[in-house]
């Protein structure tokens, strides 16, 4: 009996209970966030503190996986005037297995999500109506929640900061 309902319980988490493992196991540093559209939204129309940078990535994208350490580089040099957040767009079934190593390796400290929508356009439309979707994709806003800058494509530190302190001013 024992051996049974330890199968059945094994069985009823691989089929429901994957995806709210990897999440609970994202609670562990770094925590990783499902975001929607209109999360992504609030996120963006609320922030006021400090300039907004959103960037989103995959693990399965070596540009992404390039540039991230800049980010990382970005987000602790600027951390009393940056907001970063980053915004993967890995299937829920490897974040477990993937994206939190990839975080976890880059010492990723901060925001973190797993977009998950089920219109991509809605998502690329409320970054930008002239971003295709390519990643790495980066978009940069005020404190008043208005874009400034979209970088598109592998980004050096130099090029960040750049962009950073143009928005700082």
């Amino acid at each position: 009996m024992k051996l049974y309902t330890l199968n059945l319980l094994i069985l009823l988490f691989s089929l429901v209970g994957s995806t709210n493992y990897a999440l609970a196991q994202s609670n562990i540093s770094p925590q990783i966030k499902i975001i929607n559209v209109t999360d992504l939204s609030e996120l963006i129309n609320e922030n006021k503190d400090r300039v907004l940078i959103i960037n989103v990535w995959a693990t399965w994208c070596v540009p992404c996986r390039e540039e991230f350490p800049e980010l990382v580089q970005i987000a602790k040099s600027y951390s009393e005037k940056v907001r970063v957040v980053g915004i993967s767009v890995d299937d829920s079934e490897i974040l477990d297995s993937k994206v939190i190593p990839f975080l976890k390796n880059q010492k990723a400290e901060f925001e973190n999500y797993l977009l998950k929508v089920i219109e991509p356009e809605d998502f690329i439309n409320l970054l930008s109506k002239e971003w295709s979707g390519a990643i790495p994709a980066t978009f940069i806003f005020d404190k008043k929640g208005n874009q400034k800058e979209k970088l598109i494509g592998k980004q050096s530190y130099e090029l960040f900061e750049q962009a950073v302190k143009e928005v700082i001013k």
